[in-house]
């Protein structure tokens, strides 16, 4: 019996889990706010953002043609009106994860994705200089469709991948405060409505390129990045548009389960 349970554990110690690749970037651009419950002016200026994404092909795929795709951004942001009078700063979460199916071409170093997305966001908008309506807010569930294409391709003692990825909402749930009422009031009680939200209420397109240039000790990521946002009604409407430059490292590593901090 002791013996059986030694040799469980040596070999579960040695199956090693499928690669992951892990993504750190920081992202610095422009940005472009209206949001008619605070003003009706547009406001433009700078964001900055940190970045972590994961990929990794599913432990128990034998057509080795699934993977996934796991996102988290934290985005701070600060613009001003047109007439240079107010100042809007904004923090935004942002996170997701979805699943690829993907067609490969070896021998062309092609790889074409297609596959669903789920994502979760917050992003919170504080106005500077109006005490009447000094906050607001974006909320939203929403699945989007996800897509893209890649090419690998090798050069001498480096190797380089360039990558284009697009998403876009299709149908989820948005929160819209009933702003109407005065600041005051809106402090007992949460008011407004979730609404189902799909692309005839709320647009939402989020797309990338990116090259990875992978060299003998490191792999950096160098990339432009494009979201554009817009929802709302007929009668006050809410949008941004974000333009980044990508600036990362790319790690690829195997997770072994049976690692422990402390020696069996």
């Amino acid at each position: 019996m002791l013996l059986t349970i030694c040799w469980y554990s040596v070999s579960w110690a040695t199956e090693w889990s499928v690669e992951h690749e892990n993504v750190l970037s920081i992202r610095y651009g422009g940005i472009w706010q209206q949001d008619q419950y605070l003003t009706p002016l547009l406001y433009s200026g700078q964001h900055i953002g940190l970045s972590n994404e994961w990929w990794q092909r599913f432990q128990q795929d034998s057509t080795q043609h699934w993977l996934h795709l796991g996102q988290m951004h934290v985005t701070g942001g600060m613009a001003y009106s047109e007439r240079m009078n107010n100042l809007l700063y904004s923090i935004g979460l942002q996170g997701g994860w979805g699943a690829l199916y993907t067609w490969q071409w070896n021998d062309l170093g092609l790889q074409a994705l297609v596959g669903p997305y789920l994502d979760l966001e917050l992003w919170g908008k504080l106005q500077a200089s109006n005490v009447n309506k000094p906050y607001s807010m974006d909320l939203a569930a929403n699945i989007y469709a996800m897509g893209g294409l890649s090419w690998a391709f090798r050069a001498k003692k480096t190797s380089y991948r360039l990558r284009y990825l697009a998403r876009f909402n299709l149908l989820g749930m948005d929160y819209l405060p009933d702003y109407w009422h005065s600041y005051f009031e809106m402090g007992e009680g949460v008011l407004g409505d979730f609404r189902c939200a799909g692309l005839w209420n709320h647009r939402h397109l989020k797309h990338e390129l990116t090259l990875d240039m992978q060299f003998k000790r490191s792999t950096w990521r160098v990339g432009i990045a494009h979201e554009y946002l817009e929802y709302g009604t007929r009668t006050m409407m809410f949008s941004r548009e974000t333009v980044s430059a990508i600036l990362g490292c790319v790690w690829q590593y195997k997770v072994n389960p049976a690692k422990s901090f402390v020696a069996w």
